[in-house]
């Protein structure tokens, strides 16, 4: 295997899944109404597809042809390097001279780049959100042991969130909780119990890491919408779970006051997306699951048909991404 093709596939994965994510991330833009109607869970699932699908689709058609160009010569299907010599080729086996190609060793360099300065912010992010953390952890008291067990933080600030991956706990300030109601607190905790049990921190995570590889803002954009929409999703189980949506309500527009810290998934994530909440608890919105189960299987439906149709058309796809690789 030459090396230097690797650059190629590389480019090959980046330029698919730049595209992908471009597209993903407009037709969320003009679906945004119609997904509205749908209900949050149908918005959180496509928002999170729109990150998922892109590097996936971009992976399939970079390792089909690469796959291609190793097993192809055995079998006689194609030896097109020594009868194309006009252009680059996408070849583990005589694809070496991608870099040689400064254009090609650039542009790879640059995708890197952007990548490592994306994970080291992802990082630091992550890094803060810890140490913020430790710091409620250590005045903390544990006042309930049911479900997630919640402890109260002595602060001024008003905020609550749910941390933990394999042992979530969810935090509040003593602040929030003195002026909370009784139907307030079990509105605001029956949200962040919802979080636990829909796996909302380790998806988070996960997503985070896909958005390293979308398109710049458009992934950004796709993971913010997700959290928008899981924020919302949350609220109508609490409403649901509790029976109260005034409850609910109350307890955001109460929060507002006073709230400063930002957790990965606090109950008033964006102190500015108050309004666009209330209102969504207030009028019933939808959960929209069903539909959110829709969305996922036309998902892995469009996955599972561009895989076949790369493995068909591997070869006429080659010549293509090549010719256009030998454009720039």
């Amino acid at each position: 295997m030459a090396p230097g093709s690797l650059i190629g596939f590389a480019l090959v994965f980046f330029f698919c899944t730049w595209a992908a994510s471009i597209v993903a991330g407009f037709g969320l833009r003009f679906s945004k109404r119609r997904l509205r109607q749908l209900g949050a869970g149908a918005e959180k699932r496509a928002a999170a597809l729109a990150l998922i699908v892109p590097p996936l689709l971009g992976g399939t058609v970079a390792l089909a042809l690469a796959g291609f160009s190793f097993v192809a010569p055995w079998y006689g299907l194609s030896d097109h390097c020594g009868t194309h010599g006009h252009h680059i080729h996408l070849c583990l086996l005589h694809g070496g001279e991608w870099a040689e190609l400064p254009w090609a060793v650039s542009l790879i360099s640059a995708l890197a780049a952007i990548l490592l300065v994306r994970l080291a912010r992802l990082a630091e992010a992550m890094w803060r959100a810890r140490q913020r953390l430790r710091i409620v952890e250590q005045s903390s008291t544990r006042i309930s042991a049911s479900g997630p067990p919640v402890f109260l933080a002595p602060s001024e600030q008003s905020f609550c969130f749910v941390a933990g991956v394999r042992t979530p706990r969810i935090y509040v300030s003593e602040s929030l909780w003195s002026r909370q109601s009784s139907d307030e607190r079990e509105a605001m905790l029956e949200h962040e119990r919802a979080h636990v049990r829909n796996g909302d921190l380790w998806r988070s995570i996960v997503l985070s890491a896909f958005a390293l590889l979308g398109a710049p803002l458009v992934a950004a954009r796709c993971r913010g919408l997700w959290s928008d929409a899981t924020e919302r999703f949350c609220d109508r189980l609490a409403a649901d779970q509790t029976g109260d949506t005034e409850a609910v309500a109350s307890a955001l527009l109460n929060m507002v006051r006073g709230q400063r810290l930002r957790g990965a998934l606090a109950f008033l994530h964006r102190p500015e997306s108050v309004k666009d909440r209330v209102v969504a608890v207030l009028s019933i919105e939808r959960t929209g699951q069903r539909a959110a189960a829709r969305i996922g299987w036309g998902a892995a439906g469009v996955v599972s048909v561009a895989a076949i149709a790369t493995g068909a058309l591997a070869d006429p796809l080659h010549h293509i991404l090549e010719t256009f690789f030998s454009l720039i």
